[in-house]
């Protein structure tokens, strides 16, 4: 969902990329709440975040404590949010 939002309010300046630290799939309900607001996310596909390793980002956002706590260092991160 979070990726969804960030495509559609600032998807022009940024790439997005998404990933979680233990990653089960789209659920229905965020596709259907998701299409509710006019953001179709049904193609987005749920990766882990060791897919992103080496790959230089900008920022890193999390979104829980525990992805917090346990999302792997990315050298070069310009940002970190939490």
């Amino acid at each position: 969902m979070a990726e969804g939002w960030l495509n559609r309010l600032a998807g022009e300046r940024f790439e997005v990329l998404s990933a979680g630290i233990a990653p089960k799939g789209l659920h229905p309900l965020a596709i259907e709440v998701m299409r509710e607001v006019g953001i179709d996310i049904s193609r987005q596909q749920s990766k882990h975040v060791r897919q992103f390793l080496g790959v230089p980002v900008g920022y890193v956002i999390t979104v829980c404590d525990d992805a917090r706590e346990h999302c792997p260092v990315f050298s070069g991160a310009y940002t970190y949010l939490h």
